[in-house]
């Protein structure tokens, strides 16, 4: 009897250490372990389908096309968007000469307000997406800078790839202005 409750134990744990084993993976090679559900996935790929592994236990993830030059594009989310928070699609489309586009971008994202005229930095994040494309939808929220009066308003603006890291087929769409309005 006891030597069956010890057995159910050792399962219970092996089991429980799998179960972390295979979260933990899922979070690899990722610049915030809480970024995990903001990798979004190309059509008919899995995380774990771009691993290779080789004879030794070392994993190698596939390294990003550097013949690909993608377009960042963004588009406002109006509806999600007040004077405390941004909310914007991030399109990442894939150069259409390439035909095998591996790997991933690292999408760094700047946000600004605009209160009183004077532009503060409010949030920077980095999006992981597909260099094979794909759509994202944000919502940031902050802390606006106080206002009196009956609507406030706040002059919001995203900033993609703002060091201009990401070689690109047109530079020109990677800045969108927004206006947040918050009734009093």
């Amino acid at each position: 009897m006891k030597f069956g409750k010890m057995i159910l134990k050792v399962v219970a744990l092996l089991s429980l250490a799998l179960l972390l084993a295979v979260v933990a993976d899922s979070q690899m090679n990722r610049d915030d372990p809480f970024l995990g559900s903001k990798l979004p996935q190309a059509a008919g790929e899995g995380i774990l389908s771009k691993v290779k592994t080789s004879s030794s236990s070392l994993v190698i993830s596939e390294p990003m096309s550097p013949l690909a030059t993608p377009d960042l594009s963004i588009a406002a989310d109006p509806a999600g968007t007040n004077c405390n928070q941004a909310a914007f699609f991030v399109t990442l489309t894939p150069d259409p000469a390439q035909t095998t586009i591996t790997g991933y971008h690292n999408v760094k994202v700047k946000i600004m307000e605009n209160p009183f005229g004077t532009p503060r930095s409010v949030a920077e994040l980095t999006l992981v997406m597909p260099a094979s494309g794909s759509t994202v939808h944000e919502i940031i929220g902050f802390s606006a800078a106080s206002q009196e009066g009956q609507n406030r308003t706040n002059e919001i603006t995203v900033y993609l790839d703002p060091d201009r890291q990401i070689k690109e087929s047109n530079e020109n769409n990677n800045v969108l202005t927004m206006t947040g309005v918050c009734p009093s």
